[in-house]
Order: C-alpha cells, then sequence, then structure tokens
C-alpha cells in the first residue's frame, strides 16, 4: 500500500498543479473599471471579452455602476473589440447588452470554450490579443486559460448569490486564499495599479 501511495503521490501532485494553473487568473482586480486600459494597449490587447453577470452588473437586476458605465464607453473610445459572453439567458443579456452598444453571446456554457472560440472568429482576433474578464474562476478563467487568452478576475459585484453560486464561492475562495497564500494572485486595486505580471 505505501509503495502504491509513493507511485501515485508524484501524479497527484502533477494533477493539482495543472488544476490550479488552469484556475489562475493573470490579474485580479477588485473592480473592474480598476484596469487600465492603456496598460492593455501596452500589451498588445486589442479584443475584451466581458462576463455580465456580477462582473458589469449585480445577478439580480440591470443597474451599471457609472463608473463601470464609463468604463464601458472609453472600451469603445479606444477602438477595443469587445464581446460580451454569459452564461445567462438570452432575453436578460440581449437587452442589457444592446443598451450598452456590444455584441453579445448567451447560454455560453462556460468553462466550455465554444463561445469563446465563436466570439474570436466573429471579431477576428487572436487568443494572444485578447483578454477576457469576468467574476468566477470556475468560469471565465478556467474557459480563458484553456485557450491561452489573458486571463482578468474582477471581484463579484453582488454580495447575495444563488444557494448554487454560494457552494462554488465557498471552494472558489479557498483556492484563491491559496493562490494568494504562495503569491500566485494578488489583488490590483486603483491605487496599485501597477498591472505587473503575476506569477
Amino acid at each position: 500500500m505505501a509503495n502504491i501511495i509513493k507511485l501515485i503521490k508524484p501524479k497527484i501532485k502533477r494533477l493539482f498543479k495543472n488544476m490550479i494553473n488552469y484556475l489562475s487568473p493573470k490579474y485580479y482586480f477588485d473592480k473592474i473599471s480598476d484596469i487600465d486600459l492603456n496598460k492593455l494597449k501596452q500589451k498588445n490587447i486589442d479584443t475584451i471579452l466581458l462576463d455580465l453577470d456580477n462582473t458589469l452588473v449585480p445577478w439580480y437586476n440591470s443597474y451599471i455602476d457609472p463608473e463601470i458605465y464609463n468604463w464601458l464607453n472609453n472600451l469603445k473610445i479606444n477602438n477595443f473589440k469587445v464581446c460580451i459572453i454569459s452564461n445567462g439567458l438570452s432575453i436578460r443579456v440581449k437587452r442589457i447588452s444592446k443598451e450598452l452598444g456590444f455584441p453579445f453571446i448567451s447560454n455560453a456554457i462556460k468553462p466550455s470554450t465554444k463561445a469563446i472560440v465563436k466570439a474570436l472568429k466573429m471579431l477576428n482576433s487572436k487568443p494572444e490579443n485578447t483578454v477576457i474578464i469576468g467574476d468566477q474562476i470556475f468560469t471565465d478563467i478556467l474557459a480563458g486559460n484553456r485557450l491561452g487568452l489573458t486571463t482578468v478576475l474582477v471581484k463579484p459585484l453582488a454580495k447575495v448569490e444563488l444557494i448554487t453560486t454560494k457552494f462554488i464561492r465557498i471552494i472558489e475562495k479557498k483556492i484563491i486564499k491559496y493562490l494568494i497564500k504562495k503569491n500566485k494572485i494578488k489583488i490590483i486595486t486603483k491605487v496599485t495599479n501597477s498591472f505587473q505580471e503575476l506569477k
């Protein structure tokens, strides 16, 4: 038994490391409006894929914070190619995306990469020049990392969550805590927005 454990232990470690790498965002921001668009341009990013619920608006309503609204308008001013990719229902996603003036893909089933590939083709964009921004490591970050995109995690806007999301958040918080402890991610705020590479 001891020999079996000794044999499989390195494999389990490799599996855990691979899983953590796929769940690790390149950057971690307090909120989406803290992201410096000029810094993105400096990193040759020309395409931004956005999650909707709890990233741009709370999941339970359509209220867009003025600061976030201005940040989204700056995407247009700076000529970024943008697409909203949401696991949400088409009616809600379409209504909000139309208000913002961005193309969208609903019912994306992230972490499936299908919707992201579709968006890249639609925008004529390359993965190496694309960033995906969202509030969940098991959907947005995992999907983005699978395709080699620059991944950005933001804190969820809403404090109230659905029961299923609450359970996922418990696991997510433990993983994020582990990543911060291991110095693999660090929260970047508007005050400390150096946009440094994370390990």
